[in-house]
């Protein structure tokens, strides 16, 4: 209910995933206001294939973007939003996505499947395609100010998660204004000092942004302000760059030859560096496979979170986590 889009287009989403994967059913929590159009939309020719695996749920609250956490969750617990949760703490959904307001999510999420031991700030997670191999970058906006036990967390959490993939000894990196051990704040060169000695990793040490993506690392740990800075301005200057790139092609004669020779490869470098195809941040810590999708999920980008959200549950990551977790608390 709360993407910029409205509750049409993760339908949509739906729709489209529900076509492909005959062994997918999904639960729909949606406002009771937006029943009409449904309605017409679930008897609809496209629909009939899909209904026996689609269970909508009409809600009396949804979650508005203006709502501050604390009161989504003193007073919606009858949401969407809320009731989506609630549906994994009773074995109802394997996750739960939505691309509603951030801190409601977080809020509602912890209370409703609360966090893992000695977890006290579940992490937005992502990862973000690199030169090499994808990158796991955390915290990406959950959390504005962390001290240096909350990035410590942090990385704890990540390199369990990356340890539950499969990676045997996770190459980590703490965000910084330089690589030097007298930089930055004196949270973050604290925060350096507690990872360091966790075992069972590759701590690289302190990382500037301009190594995100050359694909060394498996891992970079940074608070929410931060990293949703960063983030948010690598999603702006890859539009740039695609919108500059276009505009050189269509500039000259040339330029529109080639365009129209190389089509498929520009196609396909596009897609590649699209935020949609990687929409999906994880909330890591929380007892439970919850994903945010972006406010500004159009189909696509939702559609590529439920695939996310597909992968993960697959994976069976989520599972192997807290075992991950014991043996790097040790």
């Amino acid at each position: 209910m709360g993407g910029d889009f409205g509750p049409r287009v993760t339908f949509k989403a739906v729709q489209q995933i529900l076509a492909e994967r005959s062994d997918l059913s999904i639960q729909f929590y949606i406002s009771s206001s937006e029943s009409s159009w449904l309605d017409t939309e679930i008897l609809a020719p496209s629909c009939a294939v899909i209904k026996s695996r689609l269970f909508i749920h009409y809600c009396e609250q949804s979650v508005e973007m203006s709502d501050k956490p604390s009161h989504a969750l003193r007073r919606k617990q009858k949401s969407t939003m809320a009731l989506a949760l609630k549906s994994i703490a009773n074995n109802e959904a394997s996750a739960c996505i939505s691309c509603g307001n951030t801190g409601a999510l977080l809020a509602l999420s912890r209370y409703t499947l609360s966090t893992y031991i000695d977890v006290d700030r579940p992490a937005m997670a992502r990862d973000i395609p690199t030169t090499g191999k994808p990158l796991l970058m955390l915290d990406l906006g959950a959390n504005i100010d962390v001290g240096a036990e909350g990035l410590y967390q942090f990385a704890l959490l990540a390199s369990a998660w990356r340890k539950a993939q499969g990676l045997k000894k996770p190459k980590l990196g703490l965000l910084n204004i330089g690589k030097e051990a007298s930089k930055g704040t004196e949270e973050i060169r604290l925060a350096g000092q507690l990872i360091s000695e966790l075992e069972g990793i590759d701590y690289v040490g302190f990382v500037e942004a301009d190594e995100l993506y050359v694909g060394q690392l498996d891992i970079v740990v940074c608070d929410g302000f931060h990293g949703n800075i960063a983030l948010k301005t690598s999603e702006g200057l890859l539009t740039h760059v695609s919108e500059q790139f276009e505009l050189m092609l269509k500039a000259s004669i040339a330029g529109r030859i080639l365009s129209y020779l190389a089509t498929p490869i520009i196609e396909r470098f596009k897609r590649q560096l699209d935020p949609v195809m990687h929409s999906g941040a994880l909330l890591l810590g929380i007892n439970g496979l919850v994903i945010k999708s972006h406010g500004k999920s159009n189909q696509e980008a939702f559609y590529q979170s439920i695939r996310y959200a597909l992968a993960e549950v697959e994976a069976g990551s989520s599972q192997r986590l807290v075992d991950e977790l014991d043996k790097l608390s040790v």
